[in-house]
């Protein structure tokens, strides 16, 4: 028998947001923000941070037409959610902007940043 010292550290990876806009998603309309999945594109597509992003056709097409950036679905089978353009703003004044949707089987949360 295994004791608990002997398992060594676990890595925990957090795929969501802020714990703070993973709450105000519910005021948006996503049920159960809390308590699902949530899954960020942009760890399996094509990844445009910084302005050197504003280069790449990609970003485009989410800002202009949001729309699911992968064509596999989600991991329940259910296909993947139209993604809306979402704006928090934070009690500092500070504003962020994410493209949120929810699959409609499973309830997991497809995101990612602006």
């Amino acid at each position: 028998m295994f004791g608990f010292s002997r398992l060594g550290p676990i890595d925990i990876t957090c795929d969501a947001p802020s714990y703070k806009v993973v709450q105000a998603c519910r005021r948006v309309g996503l049920q159960e923000p809390e308590d699902v999945r949530w899954c960020r594109l942009s760890e399996h597509g094509p990844v445009t941070h910084g302005w050197r992003g504003l280069f790449h056709s990609e970003t485009w097409k989410r800002l202009l037409k949001p729309q699911p950036a992968h064509e596999k679905g989600c991991r329940c089978g259910g296909r993947l959610p139209d993604l809306d353009r979402v704006t928090f703003t934070f009690t500092t004044g500070h504003e962020a902007t994410y493209l949120i949707g929810q699959c409609g089987r499973c309830r997991t949360v497809f995101w990612d940043e602006t």
